[in-house]
């Protein structure tokens, strides 16, 4: 029979097995593989080195100018993009090309126009339905209901009523909800394009003294009361 090893002999082995795993992970981290070589790896922020991207100028000139100048396919392109823009800025320069000679423009406009006065439409009914002491969401429907009521948008037979309906709910909001800075100087802007003067001054005082809004409304209101004086 095979005589069994000397108990130090069993430890030398243990200690050659134990030490051979940590040798190899060594030899692993510190010798380059030829993977590791081909692999490209680069230390570093390679957008230190990158190229600057090439300088856009600011176009400066405004886009009604711009419509004036541009051919009919540049312009297609514009009208598309102005599905991006706030309607109630876009829609006079939509409602021009309504009128055009063009059927792809016509058709551009009037699409758009279309599916602005949808949104905003939804939208208002959508708010309408909030929480009558939200004075957040009365916020928003008012200013809402002044897009919607932008000349382009509702049609002159249509818009002293609908301006009405918005100056009775901006009345009743104000009842109900918190008089926020925003609430009220919605409410004065719906006033005013109602041509209730008269309802907006009382409001004015309530905003803060020097606050940017009182700054901006105050002449607007005082302009109004004197053209009802006159008038």
């Amino acid at each position: 029979m095979i005589e069994s090893l000397p108990p130090l002999t069993s430890v030398g082995v243990l200690a050659v097995l134990a030490v051979v795993p940590i040798m190899v992970s060594w030899l692993i981290v510190l010798v380059p593989s030829k993977r590791r070589e081909a692999c490209g790896v680069v230390a570093g922020n390679p957008m230190e080195t990158a190229a600057l991207a090439p300088h856009q100028p600011v176009v400066k000139r405004p886009l009604v100018t711009l419509s004036r100048e541009l051919t009919t396919a540049d312009m297609g392109g514009y009208l598309l993009g102005m599905r991006h823009l706030p309607v109630e800025q876009a829609a006079p320069l939509l409602a021009r090309y309504v009128r055009c000679a063009d059927p792809a423009l016509q058709l551009y406009a009037q699409s758009i126009l279309a599916q602005s006065r949808e949104h905003l439409q939804v939208q208002l009914v959508k708010l309408q339905r909030a929480s009558e002491d939200d004075a957040q969401s009365a916020a928003w429907m008012l200013e809402t209901g002044l897009a919607l009521a932008s000349p382009t948008l509702t049609g002159a037979a249509e818009r002293p009523g609908f301006l009405k309906h918005l100056s009775d709910l901006a009345a009743a909001r104000l009842k109900t909800s918190a008089a926020t800075p925003a609430l009220l100087s919605q409410a004065i802007q719906v006033f005013l394009e109602a041509g209730r003067p008269e309802d907006a001054e009382p409001l004015l005082v309530r905003l803060p003294q020097g606050s940017p809004l009182r700054a901006e409304l105050e002449p607007a209101v005082a302009h109004a009361l004197h053209q009802k004086q006159v008038a």
